[in-house]
């Protein structure tokens, strides 16, 4: 995640496809826990004009994965094991935690 103080909402911290993908993993899950693989993300974007290579979602996916803000299943499917994305959190928790992360940074810079 970049901070880009220049764009509104979700496009302050993601770039397009990417704030596409975390509001339809969250909208996904608002009600039960739904998980969505990389194929279904990618193909999520195909009809939008923010679509990208299915490499670009993996990577982007797996990132969230390491910075604490998607988790993942592992299932078994055709070719193998397939993994199954998650959000840790719904959006106004994580809201707090980019808030959280964004002061302690600044504290450290101002200290």
């Amino acid at each position: 995640m970049k901070f880009d103080t220049k764009q509104e909402g979700l496009r302050t911290l993601f770039k397009p496809y990417q704030a596409l993908l975390m509001e339809h993993l969250w909208t996904l899950n608002e009600k039960s826990r739904v998980g969505l693989s990389s194929g279904q993300a990618w193909k999520y974007l195909q009809d939008k004009p923010e679509k990208k290579s299915r490499a670009s979602v993996i990577i982007f996916l797996n990132d969230m994965v390491e910075e604490g803000i998607l988790d993942y299943e592992e299932r078994t499917g055709k070719g193998g094991y397939h993994r199954v994305y998650y959000p840790k959190t719904d959006r106004e928790e994580f809201a707090e935690f980019v808030s959280n992360l964004i002061n302690e940074k600044l504290k450290t810079i101002l200290a």
